[in-house]
């Protein structure tokens, strides 16, 4: 049996939302539950997704009753334009490795563009995370906000 190697990788992604940046920030600080894949959790107890977009927050599935799952820890913030996490990559989801999670957001003149961006240090065992990623910012967040801005 051979020693898993240590490696890193850098992961890109931008999506194109119809959606001014103060919407689509709004989103992703408070409404995180109403646009986060239900497929896109670790556990069927998940109640909740939740983002805490303050310095020391954390972004977390909320089983109730006081137990869950934090995904990160936020150590950036720039309101409305950027939110900066760091977390921990568990082996059943592709780890053990380190994960630093950057979202910023930026006004196009045909919405926003919000790019991600996933640098992961440790054990990187499965595929990339940008098929992951694309689930979750393109087939969540900017379906459920280009939904909600064509019934305005």
């Amino acid at each position: 049996m051979s020693d898993p190697q240590v490696t890193s990788g850098c992961y890109q992604l931008e999506v194109m939302i119809a959606a001014p940046p103060q919407r689509v920030w709004q989103a992703i600080a408070a409404e995180s539950s109403a646009w986060w894949p239900i497929d896109f959790v670790t556990s069927e107890r998940t109640q909740r997704f939740v983002i805490e977009p303050t310095l020391g927050g954390r972004v977390f599935e909320d089983f109730g009753g006081g137990d869950g799952l934090v995904w990160y820890t936020v150590i950036g913030v720039e309101a409305g334009r950027e939110l900066i996490l760091a977390g921990h990559l568990l082996p059943p989801f592709g780890g053990p490795a380190t994960t630093a999670l950057r979202i910023t957001l930026s006004a196009h003149q045909q919405g926003t563009l919000v790019k991600i961006r996933d640098d992961r240090f440790g054990v990187l065992e499965g595929d990339s995370p940008v098929e992951g990623w694309r689930i979750v910012f393109d087939g969540g967040l900017r379906c459920y906000l280009e939904a909600s801005e064509a019934n305005r």
